[in-house]
Parts: structure tokens; sequence; C-alpha cells
């Protein structure tokens, strides 16, 4: 499959996905290589924005957002009620640490490679933020209570030794938790190539719960819950967008369909649309919630 950066509005930049036949596993091949990968991340990458500095996103969009930053919040809070040292691998702009670090009982540090966006997590929000890579920055043994990876273990170029590191830091009753696309969602076959779990070239793997949980048991972790009940709606806006934008949807109409669908009446009516595929794990975000395997 041959995939564009429809993310980016550049169709010319092309990613090519094959999948293991011995496991299952979708990744591109081939790949760009670490040095440049820094080109397909510039300043307006979306994950890099401050959600809640964007004041010109309509205030639906924006309550959609700040609404998935709670459920994520509520993710970590659940198994790991009593609080604890939290790391966030990826941490971007620092609007997940800065709703955990709100939270009575958490001391949180985040990882971010690019320094000009873990300059901001700290100056807007006081956050600790290393700079770089989890393996550059290098953590004690043991030190963690909980380890997030929120849309970010399928950026990674060596997903496995990045795991078998976080098992290593992390505390033998603490918690993993990962999200990533679901490549079995019912999303995924729907849109194809302008899906947006796809988001050619910067997911250089494409997981399925299958996939995602084996990769997990070779890094030593085992599988506790893995859902799909965050991220369904918005998910399938951005899908949509993409879908549109391949087919040459001038803005203004993409602007006003998308205006439309954020409205309160069209999330009611459309709710067990995306109620049903996150309960049979067909959704189109899966988290896996993972801890150390004896």
């Amino acid at each position: 499959m041959f995939v564009s950066d429809w993310l980016l509005g550049r169709p010319q930049v092309v990613a090519r996905l094959v999948q293991c036949q011995a496991c299952g596993l979708v990744y591109q091949n081939p790949r760009p290589t670490p040095i440049e990968m820094p080109a397909h991340y510039p300043p307006e990458y979306e994950p890099y924005t401050d959600i809640m500095a964007l004041r010109q996103l309509p205030p639906l969009l924006r309550y959609a957002l700040e609404y998935g930053l709670r459920k994520r919040v509520k993710f970590v809070t659940k198994y790991k009620p009593h609080g604890g040292c939290l790391l966030d691998i990826g941490c971007a702009s620092g609007t997940f640490l800065n709703s955990m670090q709100a939270v009575k009982g958490w001391e949180v540090k985040g990882i971010e490679p690019n320094a000009q966006v873990a300059d901001y997590a700290r100056h807007k929000y006081g956050l600790d933020v290393s700079i770089g890579t989890l393996e550059e920055v290098s953590f004690p043994p043991t030190y963690f209570d909980c380890v997030t990876m929120w849309d970010v273990l399928e950026h990674i170029h060596d997903p496995l030794s990045t795991l078998l590191e976080v098992r290593r830091i992390l505390k033998w009753d603490g918690i993993l938790l990962v999200r990533v696309p679901n490549l079995a969602s019912w999303d995924a076959s729907l849109f194809r190539q302008t899906w947006a779990g796809l988001d050619a070239p910067r997911h250089l793997y494409v997981f399925t719960p299958d996939t995602l949980t084996a990769m997990l048991g070779q890094a030593g972790f085992k599988v506790i819950d893995l859902n799909c009940n965050i991220g369904g709606y918005v998910t399938f806006v951005l899908s949509l967008r993409f879908w549109m934008t391949a087919r040459n949807v001038s803005l203004t109409l993409q602007k006003q369909i998308t205006k439309t669908l954020y409205h309160p009446i069209a999330r009611l009516v459309s709710a067990p649309l995306f109620w049903i595929p996150a309960r049979l794990k067909k959704g189109p975000l899966m988290v896996a919630i993972a801890q150390k395997r004896y």
C-alpha cells in the first residue's frame, strides 16, 4: 500500500507499507532515516501545538480535545490511584503532563526529541522535560510508577528496544500505557489510504491488537487491558478531512462539514456508531495497559 502525507497536505510525499508474513506487523519499507525524520515534523505539525492556546479553534473542537486529555488522566488514575512518578515519552508541548501534574500525588517528567517544543513545555507549564530519546536520557532502573506513550510508539525506529528500556526504568508494580492507531479498526477499512492512523511518513509501524500485544510480550510485558474507549470521534473526523483533501474538496466546504460534525446534535446522534466499535475493539485508537511480566 502507498500512502501520502495528508496531514501536512503533501500528496507528493509517499510512503510504502508492507506486512511481515511471519508476525503480521505492518511497517514502512523503505522508511526515512532518523536524520531525515525531523523534516516531517515542522512547527505546524499538529501534535506540537498547545490545544489550550489554540483559541482560534471552534469551541466544540477545543472541548473535544480537552475532554480527551481528561480521559488520558483517568486511564492513569484508574490503575494507579495513589499517585507516584510518571514519565510521558514524546510529551510534545506538555498538555497531558500539565493535566497530570494538577492531580494530587503525582510527580511528572517528560521526554521530547524536539528541542523547541520541549522548551515551550518547560516555560509554559514549568515541566521537567528532557530533550532527546528515552535511551539517550538514561533514567535509573525501577524509577517510575507509570510510563505513558500517547501516539508515540508508531513513530519510533526501533520500538522493541524502546519498550525494553521502559521495562528497565519501570518499577515492578508499575504500569505502561501505550496508545497507537488500530489497523484492525472499522475506520481503517473504510478510509483505507486516507485513514488518519497511517499518517505517512511519520508512522513507521501500524499495529493491530495482536501485533501490539506480541511486541509488548517480546519486551517482557503482559497486557492487563486493551480497549478502544478514546479518540474515536476526533480520529474519524480527521480521517474524513484526509479523504476530502485527497479528493480536492474545497477548504471552505471542508470547514463547513467539520463544523457540522462537531455540533452537539451531530455528536449525540452519531454516538452509537462510535460506542459499538469501541466495545468490539474496532475503534481507530487503542490503549494497551501493561505490567512487567515476572
